[in-house]
């Protein structure tokens, strides 16, 4: 009775590490790599929990973001001048293809390493060749644009789906640095000075217009004053402003307010 007792004891615990040897856990971020006898399973397993044949071996394959950098990349401009930048690129690997670039390439940190480091240098170098360093400078955008859109050409086979690159500056000999710095500014100088003068002859122009309108405006008051009776249409108006009080005083020679003796001619 007692050896049978020990040997479903035993049964049972090796059941249990048989059950225990078929399950497998991919955990988040990360897609599961089928191995048995060195082929690897063409179809990744998704993150969770997995029954798995005891025999099989399972590679946890990482496809979350990541970053990679090329510290001190160097290049040259199309004007001949070296240029020095440390540039990281954010990336990722396209999920359903795990397993073929575990198997042709290796795991994600032997491909950073081997390819997508190498490759970032190459790309630098190749899409600062079609620059001068000022234009480095002021198209900054630009120029990471076509590093991007150069390293996605050359990462592709890979499966590495590239989202953008970080550059802070780009680096020069310092004395050339500073005369690209001071080019860039007279420029900027030259067009804010170009724009104030626009705005100054806009101003004065709407000046002589302002000007020409108001001189019109008072030669025809002038003619109409004229045309109607000139001195009698000035006292008329002068009737229509006044507020109906006599002068507490006045002199001996002041003619009173709107009179005017006349022959009666």
């Amino acid at each position: 009775m007692k050896v049978r007792l020990i040997a479903l004891a035993g049964v049972i615990a090796l059941s249990l590490l048989v059950v225990f040897m078929c399950l497998h856990v991919v955990p988040a971020g990360h897609r599961g790599v089928v191995k048995m006898f060195g082929d690897v399973s063409d179809e990744p397993l998704p993150e969770g929990l997995h029954f798995l044949n005891p025999l099989a071996r399972v590679v946890d394959f990482n496809v979350r973001f990541q970053s990679a950098t090329a510290q001190k990349a160097e290049g040259g401009t199309a004007d001949l001048q070296e240029v020095f930048e440390d540039i990281t690129v954010n990336y990722e690997y396209d999920p359903l293809h795990a397993p073929y670039v575990y198997n042709n390439f290796g795991d994600d940190s032997d491909i950073e390493a081997k390819f997508i480091v190498p490759a970032l240098y190459e790309s630098f170098k190749a899409v600062t060749s079609k620059y001068t360093a000022e234009q480095l400078v002021t198209q900054r955008s630009a120029v990471s644009a076509a590093i991007v859109l150069t390293l996605q050409a050359k990462l592709a086979k890979y499966k590495i789906i590239v989202s953008d690159i970080n550059v802070q500056n780009f680096h020069f000999d310092p004395q050339f640095a500073e005369a690209v710095r001071a080019k860039v500014v007279a420029g900027q100088n030259r067009l804010t000075a170009e724009q104030s003068l626009e705005t100054a002859k806009i101003a004065t122009e709407q000046r002589v217009v302002e000007a020409e309108g108001n001189a019109k405006a008072i030669a025809i008051q002038a003619s109409a004053v004229e045309n109607q009776g000139g001195q009698k249409y000035i006292a008329l108006e002068a009737i229509k402003k006044w507020n109906g009080q006599l002068p507490t005083y006045m002199g001996s020679n002041a003619p009173l307010p709107f009179i005017s003796v006349t022959d009666g001619k």
